[in-house]
Formats: structure tokens, sequence, C-alpha cells
């Protein structure tokens, strides 16, 4: 089977169960008739939904969306590929880490640009943290689909 997706990663604090909720959320904004995990998100997400971390976990958990069966059988033949529609299904890797990680900030992106500024050349020091793969059909640099939920993904994490 030939890999289909395009990755954006992302280092993220312990605010990501927290953020991934509002982003399902918002995936039920764009598809009415969401599936999440595979089946209708009516039936795999409600208020006591949280997100399950797994410290000792070898490999990524995941979260899936689609529009519905008929993406998700599309899914199962074309992977994570662009319909007719222009839309397809695209998920979230994740995995939580309790270990120290450091690196030396460069080129902030910040809302506000003194704290961009200020933030610039500082040292990043983490102890618990997500390694996060957001994988839509195609590059958003390429694909308003794609860049639409890579847009969503980062809205998520405004104030």
């Amino acid at each position: 089977m030939e890999i289909t997706g395009f990755g954006t990663d992302f280092l993220i604090d312990f605010s990501f169960g927290e953020r991934v909720v509002r982003f399902i959320e918002a995936q039920r904004e764009r598809w009415p008739s969401l599936y999440f995990g595979g089946v209708p998100v009516a039936e795999s997400f409600g208020a006591e939904w949280q997100l399950e971390i797994d410290p000792d976990a070898k490999y990524s958990e995941i979260l899936t969306f689609s529009s519905g069966a008929e993406m998700e059988e599309f899914w199962e033949d074309s992977g994570y590929s662009l319909d007719v529609n222009g839309e397809g299904p695209f998920s979230i890797f994740y995995q939580f880490h309790r270990s120290r990680i450091g690196a030396r900030l460069q080129g902030i992106e910040a809302a506000d640009q003194e704290v961009a500024t200020a933030a610039d050349g500082v040292e990043l020091l983490m102890s618990e943290f997500f390694l996060v793969s957001l994988v839509t059909p195609a590059d958003p640099a390429e694909d308003e689909f794609s860049r639409s939920v890579l847009a969503d993904f980062r809205r998520v994490f405004e104030g």
C-alpha cells in the first residue's frame, strides 16, 4: 500500500487534551454527519469524553475524522486523499512523553509581536509534552481543504 497524506508535526504542552476537544467540536461544525474514530460522532464523543493518555505506550494513539460512512469507505480504498468534493479524511496521531526536552527558540510565531520578540533566542524546557502529527490528505501549502483543517487545529490554541 502506498503511503498517503501529509503530516504537520507539533510539540504541544499538557493543554493538548482540552484543545483537542475544541478541535473535535470544530469538525462537528465542518461536517454535521462527522465520523470520529470510525463511527458517528454521537456514539464516540460526548461531554464525558477525554483524551486517552498512556505514558508507557510504545506507539502513537490516533484520532480519525471523516465526513461520514461514505468517506470512511473512500478512506479504505484511497487512503488520505481528496474526494470528488475536494475533501478527505484526516487524523491526529499523538504520543505523550514524560522526559526533559529542550530547544532554543528562533523564528517565533505569536499573536503578540512583543512576546515573539522577547521569546526569540530563549531556551524552552519541557518535562511533559505531546508529540503530535496532524495528517491531512494533501500539503496545506498546496490544498485549500488541508489548509482549512490545519487552520482549525492552530485556532484551538488561541487564547
